[in-house]
C-alpha cells in the first residue's frame, strides 16, 4: 500500500504515516469532525483475490464491534472502523507519548518495571473476561501518554487478520504474532488463551529489568525454536541484585507449558502489584510481618506433625538423601547372604524368628527356598551376633561425631556379600534400610534384627523413605512397604518410562519421580495419580522434598532446579549451571542443600538460592550419595573410587577420608543420633563406622 499523506478517508485526514509492518500500516490523523488527533491503523489484505478479501470485511466487521466495546482506562480506546479500497482500518485514540520500548535502553529497576507493567496486566484481565485475547504483546503496543500512563495497544488486530483456513499463519504465510515475544503454543499454531499473553507480558517483563530479551537468535525460526525448547535464563545473569522473588515470577509466567503458568491474567496482576511495592523504603515493616507471618504458621505446622508423631507412638527426624545413578540399576547380586566377620555396635540378643546361623550358612540353594515362602514380602527376623565397641560412652555429646573428634573414627562393624543399590538410617525403629538386588533389608541396630521384604523379583532402581513407608522404585512401578508391618501393601504402576530415582514428601502426600526426558514429575503418594509435570533439564538423576515438604529438588544436568510442592512455581538457585548433579541431600533445617556430581559437591543456600561454597576439582568420581549430619555441621559422601569422605558444611573443607571398601560406594548415611555412620559399596558390603 502506497503512502496515504494527506488523503482524506471519509471524516479523516491524514496527515502523516507513524509506522509500516508487515500486516498494518499506522497513520497520524485528523478527524474533521470532532477536531481531534486520531490514530489509523490500515490493515494490509490481498485485494486480488476477491473471495479472501470478502471474508476478511466480514470478520474485521464483526471483531472490530467487539473491541469498541473494551472500556478500560489503560486500554486504546477503538473509535471507529470502516474500509479503504477494500482495506479495513481502525481509528484509535492517538497516544503522543510513543512507545514503552523508547524506555528500554537500559535494565529498569525491577519495582518501577513492575508498577509500569501492572495497569497493563489490569487492561489484559479485562479484556480476557470479555473473551478477547491479545496474542501480539509486546513494547512497541504498550504507549506511554501524556499522564505516563502505559496503553495497550492493537488489540484483536493479529486475530482479525487471520484468515479462516490459516492455523497459525496469515494468509500471506507470515506467523501470528512476533516471534521474540510469542509463546509455544502461538508458535505451533495451536489455539491460544489468556495464558499466551501471560507468557508474552513475562516477556517484556523480563526485557525490562534484565535490560535484554531471554532468547535471541538471527532468524524467526531460531528464535522460535529457543521459545520452545530452552531453559528459561535467569535476569539475575545479567542483574546481579536482583531479589530471586522477580525471577521467579517471570519464570511463573513464560513456562513453556500453559499449565505450568500464571492460571490467570488476575493472578499475575498480584504478583506485580506485590513486586511493584517492594522497595527499601517502603517494605522493611512488610517484610517484617510477612516473616513473622511465615514462622508463626511454621511453627504450627511443626505442632501438627509432631502431635500426628505422638498419635502414631514415635517421634520422626525424617532424612532427606534421594540418590540415583542411571548404571547402578544394572547392578545385581541375585542371593543375600550375611555374614559376620568384625564386631559391631551392640550386644546379641536372642533370634525371635529364623536363627542367624540358618541364614548366615545357608546355602544359595535354600535361601532361595526360604524367598518362596512369600512372594510378595519375606518377613524373617535374624540377629547377626554383633558385639558392642570396647568402650562405653560417658555422654551423648562425647559420642556425638564432630569435627573434632572425627580423626578417630574407625570401622566397628560389617556386613558382607549384600547387594547395595541405596541405603538409610531412620530414627523411627532406629532402622538401617538397604535396597539390594530383589529385596529390602531392615536392620535393627538395637537388637541386630535383620527383616527382608521380597519384591517379586523387581530390582530396586532407587528408595525413598518416611515415618511409616519405604517406597522403591523398579522398573515397572512402585512397591510400598509399611515399616510396621514389613509387608509391600500396595504397587504403584504404570510409572512414566525413564524414572531413575525417587522422592517421597515427608508429609506423606507426594512422590517425586526424576524421568531422564528432562522433567520431573509429581505424584500423589496415594493412588499414583500425576498431579504436575515440572520442566527440567536433561537428567532427573536425583530428587528430593525439602524437610516441611513445600519444595521439590531435582539435580540435573545443568545444576539443580527447585519448585513450589503446591503451586509447580519455580525457584531460582544460582551457580552450578554447567555441572550434572547426580546426588542431594537436604540439611534437617531445610536451609542448605548439597549436590553432588563428577568430581564436586556444592552447598546451595536454599533460603538465597546462592552457591555457599564448593568442591570442584575433586579425583573421587562420582559423588553417589551424600548426607547431613543430624546437627547438619557434617556432610559424608560416598564416591567411585571407594572412600567414604566427611566434610565441613560451611568451609566445603575434607575433614577425613575413611578406607574400607575396594569398589564404588553407592550408599551412605548417619545415625539418627549422629553417633555411627554407614555405607554400602559395589563390592557387596555395608560397614559401620564410630568411634572406638
Amino acid at each position: 500500500m502506497n503512502d496515504l499523506t494527506g488523503t482524506i478517508i471519509e471524516r479523516y485526514k491524514i496527515v502523516r504515516e507513524l509506522g509500516r509492518g508487515g500486516m498494518a500500516v499506522v497513520y497520524h490523523a485528523t478527524d474533521t469532525m470532532l477536531d481531534r488527533n486520531v490514530a489509523i491503523k490500515m490493515i494490509l489484505s490481498d485485494n486480488t483475490n476477491r473471495e479472501k478479501s470478502e471474508k476478511l470485511l466480514k470478520r474485521f466487521n464483526r471483531e472490530a464491534k467487539t473491541l469498541a466495546s473494551l472500556s478500560h482506562p489503560n486500554i486504546v480506546k477503538v473509535l471507529d472502523y470502516g474500509e479503504y479500497e477494500r482495506a479495513p482500518y481502525l481509528v484509535m485514540e492517538f497516544i503522543a507519548g510513543g512507545a514503552l520500548k523508547a524506555k528500554m535502553t537500559r535494565p529498569i529497576p525491577y519495582a518501577e518495571a513492575a508498577a509500569l507493567l501492572l495497569p497493563v496486566a489490569r487492561a489484559l484481565q479485562h479484556a480476557h473476561l470479555q473473551k478477547i485475547v491479545h496474542r501480539d504483546v509486546k513494547p512497541e503496543n504498550i504507549l506511554i501518554n501524556d499522564s505516563d500512563q502505559p496503553m495497550l495497544s492493537d488489540f484483536g488486530i493479529l486475530k482479525l487478520v487471520d484468515m479462516e483456513e490459516s492455523h497459525g499463519l496469515t494468509g500471506t504465510g507470515k506467523v501470528i504474532g512476533t516471534p521474540a515475544y510469542m509463546s509455544p503454543e502461538q508458535i505451533r499454531g495451536r489455539e491460544v488463551d489468556g495464558r499466551a499473553d501471560i507468557y508474552s507480558l513475562g516477556i517484556v517483563f523480563f526485557e525490562m529489568v534484565a535490560g535484554r530479551k531471554p532468547y535471541n537468535a538471527n532468524t524467526p525460526i531460531e528464535l522460535s525454536m529457543q521459545h520452545l525448547h530452552d531453559p528459561i535464563p535467569k535476569a539475575k545473569q545479567f542483574v546481579r541484585d536482583l531479589p530471586a522473588e522477580v525471577d521467579q515470577i517471570i519464570a511463573k509466567a513464560i513456562a513453556k507449558n500453559p499449565e505450568d503458568r500464571y492460571p490467570t491474567m488476575a493472578i499475575f496482576a498480584q504478583a506485580l502489584e506485590k513486586l511493584s511495592g517492594t522497595t527499601a523504603r517502603t517494605t522493611t515493616a512488610e517484610r517484617r510481618a510477612m516473616k513473622a507471618a511465615e514462622e508463626k504458621q511454621q511453627a504450627e505446622k511443626q505442632k501438627e506433625t509432631e502431635k500426628a508423631a505422638n498419635k502414631q507412638g514415635g517421634s520422626f527426624k525424617p532424612r532427606y538423601v534421594y540418590l540415583v545413578g542411571g548404571a547402578i540399576a544394572a547392578f545385581v547380586i541375585g542371593i543375600i547372604i550375611f555374614r559376620q566377620i568384625s564386631p559391631s555396635l551392640t550386644p546379641p540378643s536372642e533370634p525371635t524368628s529364623t536363627s542367624a546361623s540358618t541364614l548366615l550358612n545357608s546355602t544359595p540353594a535354600q535361601s532361595a527356598s526360604t524367598n518362596s515362602t512369600s512372594q510378595a514380602q519375606i518377613n524373617e527376623t535374624n540377629t547377626p551376633n554383633f558385639t558392642p565397641p570396647t568402650s562405653t560412652p560417658n555422654s551423648i555429646s562425647e559420642r556425638t561425631l564432630q569435627s573434632q573428634n572425627i580423626s578417630k573414627v574407625v570401622e566397628i562393624g560389617r556386613m558382607d556379600k549384600i547387594s547395595v543399590i541405596r541405603m538409610d538410617w531412620i530414627e523411627n525403629g532406629n532402622w538401617l534400610i538397604n535396597a539390594g538386588s530383589d529385596t529390602v533389608l531392615f536392620i535393627d541396630s538395637k537388637t541386630e534384627a535383620v527383616t527382608k521384604v521380597g519384591l517379586d523379583g523387581g530390582i530396586p532402581i532407587s528408595l525413598s523413605v518416611t515415618n511409616d513407608r519405604v517406597y522403591v522404585l523398579l522398573n515397572d512401578g512402585i512397591k510400598v512397604i509399611d515399616i510396621e508391618t514389613f509387608k509391600v501393601i500396595k504397587t504403584i504402576s504404570p510409572i512414566s518410562g525413564g524414572a531413575i530415582s525417587i522422592a517421597a514428601s515427608p508429609d506423606g502426600n507426594y512422590l517425586a519421580l526424576g524421568i531422564s526426558d528432562n522433567k520431573t514429575q509429581l505424584l500423589n503418594a496415594e493412588n499414583g495419580s500425576v498431579v504436575r509435570n515440572l520442566k527440567s533439564n536433561y537428567g532427573g538423576w536425583a530428587v528430593g522434598f525439602s524437610p516441611d515438604s513445600q519444595n521439590i529438588i531435582s539435580g540435573t544436568s545443568q545444576g539443580i532446579l527447585k519448585w513450589e510442592t503446591t503451586t509447580g512455581l519455580w525457584l531460582p538457585t544460582f551457580g552450578g549451571q554447567e555441572k550434572t548433579v547426580k546426588s542431594l541431600a537436604f540439611s534437617h533445617d531445610g536451609k542448605i542443600v548439597a549436590g553432588g556430581g563428577d568430581g564436586f559437591i556444592f552447598f546451595w543456600n536454599m533460603e538465597t538460592g546462592e552457591l555457599m561454597n564448593q568442591v570442584d576439582d575433586g579425583d573421587f568420581g562420582v559423588i553417589h550419595s551424600l548426607d547431613f549430619s543430624p546437627d547438619d555441621a557434617l556432610v559424608v559422601s560416598g564416591s567411585d573410587d571407594g572412600m567414604v569422605r566427611i566434610w565441613d558444611v560451611f568451609s566445603a573443607s575434607m575433614l577425613r577420608e575413611l578406607t574400607g571398601h575396594t569398589s564404588k560406594v553407592f550408599g551412605v548415611c548417619f545415625s539418627p543420633d549422629g553417633q555411627n555412620l554407614a555405607s554400602g559399596a559395589n563390592e557387596g558390603s555395608i560397614l559401620i563406622w564410630g568411634l572406638p
